[in-house]
């Protein structure tokens, strides 16, 4: 499970064009640090019933090298209309944004925070965590597993 809650239901995925558009935001936003360090980003997004889940990759286009990933959440109250939805999407988007720019202004950021923290955003609680996990091969080994018949998510 990748979000910050227990959810008995599969979560629905934010629209395909809402990532690539924030994804193409990040690549260009951070061209520089994508061209020096060989790496792109890639972004997921799961609304559950419980909360929304929104995953920012910034993985090596070699996949032999560990990833940077910032999970971000919010709970279900935050996006009780689809006018807090978009509201709330651009808020964990200028929250990872937040995290990126720390990440980017030194050199051997090494401040890993695998387990969910809460941060503060315009009034707002969100939830973060910061990960080497590369959640598109996470997401890819899932899928392939579930062709197989097998289910990671259950127990």
């Amino acid at each position: 499970m990748l979000g910050r809650k227990s959810s008995s239901l599969e979560g629905q995925p934010l629209p395909s064009e809402w990532s690539e558009t924030v994804k193409s935001l990040l690549n260009q936003t951070y061209a520089n640090e994508c061209d020096a360090q060989v790496r792109t980003f890639d972004v997921y997004g799961q609304i559950y019933s419980e909360e929304l889940l929104i995953i920012i990759g910034f993985n090596p286009k070699e996949p032999v090298e560990s990833a940077t990933t910032c999970f971000l959440s919010c709970d279900a109250s935050e996006f009780t209309s689809p006018e807090k939805l978009k509201i709330t999407q651009a808020a964990l988007i200028d929250v990872a944004g937040l995290f990126f720019d720390e990440i980017f202004a030194t050199e051997e950021w090494s401040e890993w925070e695998p387990n969910w923290q809460e941060v503060e955003w315009k009034g707002k609680t969100y939830f973060y965590k910061l990960t080497r996990e590369n959640v598109t091969l996470t997401l890819e080994a899932d899928r392939l597993l579930k062709e197989a018949g097998f289910d990671p998510e259950e127990e």
